[in-house]
């Protein structure tokens, strides 16, 4: 119970380093948590493996790991990274200018005197570009004319904007949203004709300089306005206009405004009731919304609970986890605690590629290239096994309800299918679900559920694509801004998939039917293999950077990098329960009363 005994929160949220409750009560008097005798025990309550204390890369979060290490760091670094200019450590050359401080002393993210390679000053940028040059900004887009000046720092991608000061690039979506990206400010300077722009809210009021202002606080006798011009002009005409709400004077006369909730009509005197549900740029509602006159409210589907905030729905279960392959192991990151572990370990010359989670037997199955093969382990018994030999996949994906596995071959064309519970016997077991226009199809996701999957296709005319689990009823969810979709995530409480996109460096999001399509130009997203959607973040393996990047799904802020090792990480995983579903999956019951493989045909 907390919040004043008005909020009662599950027993396995109490200390998991979340405030819950808006008293904080739930993260009050918590003990460190004790790291096992194979970690090694953060000043940051974090516990990472004993065998990374004084490897020479920070692994805990406050770097307390590469503390007072009796063993000197080597002279040189080995090949493929940079020194630090003053910790003296060895990061990855990928690591240089990705937006994060790696070195002790941040010399990987300083434009000079930082690493011993020098840094590029010509380079022209691309739309990922995030080198240091000597190139002014590129120009901001004209139909808003923002105060921000070109200075000779940071370039910024075409479509980024750079900070006043130089020091940072932001999104065009996030000029004057009402939220300071930039360090000084100046990216919600210069917003004051967006305070009444017909069919946007209209409590504010612009002062000349830029600011918006209450309208209350309009014509008041008092200079609210730094420039003073919420006062004189015509403050004094009466209010004698037929407004559906109110009326307040103003120093150009008076003005109909429209309460909370809603939006002035082309008119200048009706209101119109702003739909928060159908806005997804302000994220109402992490999951469900409804809609009500001049408000909204917001709801969870079973399983979560609504946070104190009224917006977000939080897993009432088990921390989750996510599943991450980095080279030939998988590490667990508790995507609350942080906590860390190596939860699989194969042969140090095996590339543990694509992987999924049977959420009903609790396995990881993956693909294995160097023996192309797709393999299994139970992580609780350790018992491991081989599914089927002799395959190439870009991409896996586990139907834990229907109990089968598929794959994608981009080099065939094909969507393939093998029963989860085959085993190796010599002779591949498998059957080609789709083959035939299909153009190097790539990431796949599964809906067991409903009996549908989702691909991307990376060829020649990039498009997402639907299907139900046994290959019919196919057709096109996605054709048009797609450059190179290589990571898709299904977020099912909310009903929408996710993708990212290498080769325009987005992230893009639409409604399972294909509608309600929104894209955010992110320039930190490179090289992405695998992605996942937990409650209100979107996860990715970032391969060129050797890491695993986290934002808000809705808006593509607060970047978070969660995880960087010494290797490429490809896939990727959450494991959650989907929403109770009546559900349409044939294969659910006796295996459809097949005696073989039974696809799914909703």
């Amino acid at each position: 119970r907390c919040d004043n005994a008005t909020r009662c929160i599950p027993k396995s949220w109490l200390c998991d380093g979340h405030a819950d409750c808006q008293d904080h009560t739930d993260e009050q008097g918590c003990a460190l948590k004790e790291c096992g005798p194979a970690e090694f025990a953060c000043r940051s309550g974090q516990c990472v493996a004993l065998a990374l204390h004084c490897d020479g890369d920070h692994d805990c979060q406050d770097g307390s790991d590469e503390e007072g290490c009796a063993v000197p760091r080597p002279l040189l670094c080995r090949e493929g990274e940079v020194r630090c200019s003053h910790s003296g450590e060895c990061v990855p050359e990928a690591w240089r200018c990705d937006g994060a401080a790696d070195c002790g002393d941040g010399s990987d993210e300083q434009v000079s005197g930082a690493i011993t390679t020098p840094w590029p000053t010509t380079t022209t940028p691309g739309p990922s570009s995030s080198a240091w040059v000597v190139t002014p900004t590129p120009p901001l887009r004209s139909s808003l004319a923002h105060p921000l000046t070109p200075v000779l720092h940071l370039s910024c991608p075409r479509t980024h904007v750079l900070c006043r000061d130089g020091t940072g690039c932001v999104a065009q979506e996030y000029l004057c949203d009402g939220e300071k990206d930039c360090a000084d400010g100046s990216d919600e300077d210069g917003c004051a004709q967006l305070c009444n722009t017909p069919g946007r809210s209209h409590s504010s009021y612009p002062c000349t300089l830029g600011s918006c202002l209450n309208a209350s606080l309009v014509c008041n006798g008092r200079q609210d306005c730094a420039d003073g011009s919420d006062e004189g002009g015509n403050c004094s005409v009466p209010c004698q206009r037929s407004c559906a709400h109110l009326c307040y004077p103003s120093p150009q006369g008076p003005r109909c405004w429209c309460g909370p909730g809603y939006r002035l009509a082309e008119d200048g005197l009706s209101c119109m009731d702003i739909d928060e549900c159908m806005e997804w740029d302000k994220r109402a509602c992490s999951q469900t919304c409804l809609n009500a006159p001049g408000s909204y409210s917001c709801g969870c589907l079973p399983g979560y609970l609504l946070e104190p905030d009224g917006h977000i729905c939080k897993l009432t279960g088990p921390e989750p986890k996510l599943l991450v392959a980095v080279q030939s192991e998988v590490l667990s990151y508790g995507l609350r605690s942080g906590h860390e572990e190596v939860v699989l370990a194969t042969d140090k010359d095996r590339v543990i590629f694509s992987l999924d989670y049977d959420l009903v037997e609790r396995k990881v199955f993956w693909m294995d290239l160097a023996t192309e093969s797709i393999r299994w382990q139970d992580l609780h018994s350790g018992k491991k096994g081989t599914l089927v030999k002799g395959v190439r996949s870009d991409c896996i994906a586990v139907d834990w309800l229907g109990r089968n596995l598929y794959w994608t071959d981009g080099a065939a064309g094909q969507v393939l299918a093998t029963r989860l519970g085959a085993s190796w016997q010599g002779i591949p077991e498998y059957t080609v679900v789709m083959d035939g226009d299909l153009d190097q199809p790539h990431s796949l996701v599964l809906q067991p559920l409903s009996g549908l999957m989702y691909w991307s296709e990376v060829g020649s005319h990039a498009r997402l694509m639907e299907a139900s689990m046994d290959g019919s009823r196919r057709h096109v969810l996605l054709a048009q801004g797609l450059g190179w979709p290589t990571a898709l995530a299904l977020d099912l409480p909310a009903q929408r998939i996710f993708w990212l996109d290498e080769k325009l460096g987005s992230v893009g999001s639409a409604h399972l039917d294909g509608s309600s399509v929104k894209v955010l130009k992110l320039h930190w997203v490179r090289s992405p293999f695998a992605a996942a959607v937990c409650e209100g973040q979107l996860y990715w393996s970032e391969r060129k950077t050797w890491s695993v990047q986290q934002v808000d799904k809705a808006s593509g802020k607060n970047r978070t990098v969660l995880l960087k090792r010494h290797g490429q990480p490809h896939g990727l995983q959450v494991p959650t329960w989907g929403p109770p579903n009546p559900g349409t999956n044939g294969c659910a019951k006796s295996n459809g009363g097949c005696a073989q493989l039974c696809l799914p045909n909703p």
